[in-house]
């Protein structure tokens, strides 16, 4: 049980980081929380996110950390997610995304823990993208057995 409250410590610690480091980053780097479900396991998952300014043209690094609840298992995810969003029209409150990343993935069951290193891909939308809160939904699916087969995600930045 001490191994969970550790992690659950370096997630909280992780979270804290990711707004703090926000505020003294440049505009377009903002925090965010998440939230969502997945299958295989099915679970509840509640996290939060880091949307880094852009390391190229519309290309955006997406760190983040999840920790999923139900299906008799307690898991925590840390992403490290590559986006490649698309250009709209100007004007456009939506903007379509893709891509994917590496994810480390945390396992507490019954029987003792496991820690896995998987890959995924994912696509999403940005609602809002000009306002004070966008915010997004994504699908990712996971190309690996050590992470789940698919996320459902809704998030919204700060």
């Amino acid at each position: 049980m001490s191994l969970l409250r550790s992690l659950a410590r370096v997630v909280v610690a992780s979270v804290v980081l990711m707004a703090a480091g926000s505020v003294t980053a440049r505009a377009e780097t903002s925090a965010g929380l998440r939230g969502g479900l997945s299958v295989d396991p099915d679970q509840f998952l509640v996290g939060a996110h880091l949307n880094l300014s852009p390391v190229g043209e519309n290309v955006y690094i997406v760190p983040s950390a999840e920790a999923g609840f139900g299906d008799d298992l307690f898991t925590l995810s840390f992403n490290g997610d590559v986006q490649y969003r698309f250009d709209v029209s100007r004007g456009s409150q939506v903007r379509p995304y893709a891509g994917g990343g590496l994810t480390l993935y945390y396992v507490d069951f019954d029987g003792g823990s496991d820690s896995e290193l998987g890959v995924a891909v994912l696509g999403g939308i940005f609602f809002g993208r000009t306002s004070r809160n966008p915010m997004f939904v994504e699908m990712k699916a996971g190309l690996t057995n050590e992470v789940p087969d698919w996320k459902f995600i809704f998030g919204i930045n700060f």
